[in-house]
């Protein structure tokens, strides 16, 4: 067997993720071939020092799309992801594409082993990842979309802004609290039942604050975020954003993926932009999301990339669903051997 180079290698791989089973419509996955299996990628938030570590030891491909994603981004990715500091991990502009590079890195050694999903759904910012497993967009220029689109989120942060995790009340309790701010504060993230991220200004967090804890919310948990993302605040950033983003080449996508807008699926690259502009001002509907993909025919979801929380949710979303978690080479390897036994 010839050797392969590693830069040949890597743009092997990086290939599959755009050639997944090209002989097969969109349609053909949504009518003929049942969707059993979905891939969910998480958004940020899932960031820590010592990202991907393992899934770069040992692995020439990994390595080589670390080095390819350096030199479009200009950034030393690999030193923050490994090595921090935390703070500047953090940043947004930062922290963005070092999810995503940790979630395409897993969905690229997947896509090697055989492993395919069904239907893919990302959680906010991971919508970029879902695009990519859905061919419809090259996994650099993902890493670059994300690169942009945190940094024009940072610099539309207001000094006084947040977002504040509500939990133990139903969604329209809490937007019946957001209703009387007057605009101020709006709901962000519709993550699980019983559990609504608000996002606004700090004097209309502050105001709905003793609302939410008189209509009978459990707790009120202040999320270590810089600014009030997912709300109008952010039209700035949407703005600057939508700008890149027209720019960046878009296919159609050639498997269903469930979108945080509307939880919809969409094909069309005419619907799928604007989505991903209006995501930064308009709420994530994760828990509509889910139920979607399982009306389509999910019952097995794996969610690929850094640490768990879409897992946690899920599992409150779906209690009887099969969630998976592939975070690292041992989540990885654990997983392959089950799917390969069966």
């Amino acid at each position: 067997m010839l050797a392969v180079p590693p830069a040949e290698a890597a743009a092997r791989d990086l290939s599959k993720l755009r050639l997944l089973r090209r002989a097969r419509s969109h349609q053909d996955r949504l009518g003929r071939k049942p969707i059993t299996v979905a891939f969910l990628f998480p958004g940020q938030g899932a960031q820590f020092v010592g990202m991907a570590r393992d899934l770069l030891e040992g692995d020439p491909g990994s390595t080589e799309f670390l080095s390819q994603t350096e030199d479009r981004l200009a950034m030393p990715l690999g030193r923050l992801m490994m090595d921090g500091p935390e703070a500047e991990l953090q940043a947004t502009e930062n922290a963005q594409p070092a999810i995503l590079f940790h979630s395409l890195a897993l969905l690229r050694r997947l896509v090697a082993n055989g492993i395919e999903p069904g239907a893919v759904a990302g959680h906010s910012m991971g919508e970029f990842a879902g695009l990519v497993a859905g061919e419809a967009l090259d996994p650099l220029d993902a890493l670059a979309a994300v690169r942009a689109r945190g940094a024009a989120m940072s610099a539309a942060v207001l000094p006084a802004s947040g977002m504040i995790a509500v939990l133990g009340l139903p969604d329209g309790t809490v937007e019946q609290v957001c209703a009387g701010s007057g605009g101020l504060v709006v709901v962000a993230n519709y993550n699980a039942p019983g559990q609504v991220v608000i996002s606004g200004s700090e004097a209309g967090l502050n105001a709905v604050s003793p609302q939410l804890q008189a209509a009978g919310a459990k707790r009120l948990v202040r999320l270590p975020v810089s600014g009030a993302f997912h709300s109008p605040l952010m039209a700035g950033a949407a703005q600057v954003f939508a700008a890149v983003w027209e720019r960046m080449p878009l296919r159609p996508l050639r498997r269903p993926q469930v979108f945080n807008a509307d939880a919809q699926v969409h094909q069309d690259p005419m619907e799928v932009r604007p989505l991903m502009v209006g995501q930064l001002t308009g709420p994530v509907r994760w828990t509509q999301s889910i139920q979607r993909l399982q009306q389509l025919g999910a019952d097995t979801y794996i969610e690929v990339g850094p640490r768990r929380a879409l897992t946690g949710l899920v599992k409150k979303i779906l209690p009887g669903a099969v969630v998976h978690n592939i975070e690292d080479v041992p989540s990885m390897t654990a997983y392959l051997k089950t799917a390969h036994a069966g």
